[in-house]
């Protein structure tokens, strides 16, 4: 999705950075201006000739709407690009060259951000979301404004430091309302009793980034302070190192947990679909839980699958009794295609809002042309022709399903689903399942990252 200039004053109110940036201009009275805001999904490695396009126009923009004072951007953090593996931090060095050294300059990060050196050092202020699942984008999105509001009116001077230890965190441990990383979010909001700290940010990393910047990073910013801020940024980072061994659990196997969801007599179990995190990077069209719970003679079970090829064999045979080979088309990781019949309920379009706090703030969702397959196994399936995430349960309610009323249902992804299942789920079960975000990480052939690190050379990795 590319939006330009006023179009992007649709993200107004929403609960994203730029809901944030927008509630900051509002507050603080001074003028935004919108240039572009360009978002996909995370689908592999952007192609050099996209990223020069959208570069080019953003740094075009920036040029013809001189003069300004200060420049705010909304990246992720964990782009990578064929001929940059930290896209971001290239896309701050061409935006500081252009501008100079004295224009202030803003990021608002993700937290699953892999924040680099350049990323910090071409900036004044590096901002991190500090919730997974990332519930707050606009809170963070408001500080990075105002921050940089604030130094634009020179009532601060911000100074930034960054720490990046050989470290990062497995993807099923990211929920900062659980341990580890709700003591260590709760160690870092300590050092904000010092008034001169403006910000501390701990990046959880993004763990399937074969980059060699890939990781933990933890920045501090305060005013004027140098010494401070470095003091502060090794502190945390030596609190989340001690608690490195807690970074790295198991979860339980399809089988198991599909045993344990069956013996849970109130509904509905939630199983996350780990390896295919479609938030992540993945595939969405995981077959292996589906095979699985056939095996066991488990049903009952509410899905999503991208598949635009069966949906469009359903499309205008809407309450017809077919036969499809659903989902596993992708590639060869996520199963293989699962052979149901059953009858074509309903078809939408895939386009739908949800008006509540999501993960990332997100309100506007398209699933492309979409299906609702009832299978003879009484299984309920929602056959997609768009990659859409599991992140609100939108997904079901504008198709008339009511997710509540099922025994099991599958949710493609590890924290980002949660916002949306946790209000009606009995438990929420996160499940080792195979695909390209599976959560064990030695599971993956890394080339590029850091050597020793945690937790691939646990014996010989140290920090200081």
């Amino acid at each position: 999705m590319i939006l330009r200039g006023r179009e992007i004053e649709k993200l107004y109110g929403t609960p994203s950075t730029i809901g944030g940036f927008y509630q900051a201009s509002k507050d603080f009275g001074f003028d935004l201006v919108p240039l572009l805001f360009a978002t996909t999904g995370p689908l592999g490695t952007i192609t050099s000739e996209t990223f020069e396009k959208i570069v080019s126009e953003i740094l075009d923009l920036i040029e013809s709407n001189e003069p300004f004072d200060a420049i705010l951007m909304n990246l992720h953090g964990a782009a990578v690009s064929e001929e940059f593996h930290d896209m971001d931090g290239e896309i701050t060095r061409r935006v500081r060259n252009l501008i100079g050294p004295e224009v202030p300059f803003g990021i608002n990060l993700d937290m699953h951000a892999n924040v680099s050196k350049e990323m910090v050092s071409n900036t004044d202020i590096t901002n991190v979301y500090q919730t997974t699942p990332h519930l707050d984008a606009d809170k963070t999105g408001y500080q990075c404004a105002e921050l940089i509001y604030k130094t634009v009116k020179k009532e601060i001077i911000p100074v930034q430091s960054i720490e990046t230890p050989p470290l990062i965190i497995n993807i099923v441990n990211h929920n900062t309302n659980e341990e580890p990383m709700k003591s260590i979010l709760s160690e870092s909001r300590k050092l904000y009793t010092d008034d001169e700290v403006l910000s501390v940010s701990v990046a959880e990393g993004y763990p399937y980034s074969d980059i060699e910047k890939m990781g933990m990073s933890f920045v501090v910013i305060t005013d004027d302070k140098k010494d401070k801020a470095k003091e502060y940024s090794k502190k945390i980072a030596k609190y989340a190192w001690d608690k490195r061994f807690e970074m790295d659990s198991t979860v339980p196997s399809i089988e198991e947990g599909l045993k344990e969801a069956v013996e849970i007599k109130e509904k509905p179990v939630v199983l996350m679909d780990t390896g295919d995190n479609i938030g992540g990077g993945s595939s969405a069209d995981s077959t292996h839980i589906l095979h699985k719970a056939r095996e066991l003679g488990i049903n009952g079970i509410l899905q999503s699958l991208y598949d635009p090829e069966s949906v469009k064999k359903c499309i205008g045979n809407i309450g017809s009794e077919i036969t499809l080979e659903v989902g596993g088309k992708s590639d060869d990781l996520h199963g293989a295609p699962l052979q149901v019949t059953g009858r074509i309920k309903k078809y939408s379009d895939g386009i739908f809002e949800d008006l509540g706090r999501t993960h990332g703030g997100h309100k506007h969702f398209d699933g492309g042309d979409t299906i609702l397959l009832e299978t003879n196994e009484n299984n309920t399936l929602i056959l997609t022709s768009k990659r859409v995430g599991n992140t609100s349960i939108q997904l079901y309610l504008h198709l008339g399903v009511d997710p509540k009323e099922y025994p099991i249902i599958i949710a493609k992804g590890v924290m980002s689903p949660r916002p949306a299942f946790e209000p009606i789920a009995s438990k929420i079960i996160t499940l080792d399942s195979p695909g390209v975000t599976a959560s064990g990480l030695n599971n993956f052939n890394f080339k590029n990252r850091r050597k020793p690190m945690f937790p691939f050379e646990k014996e010989e990795v140290s920090y200081n």
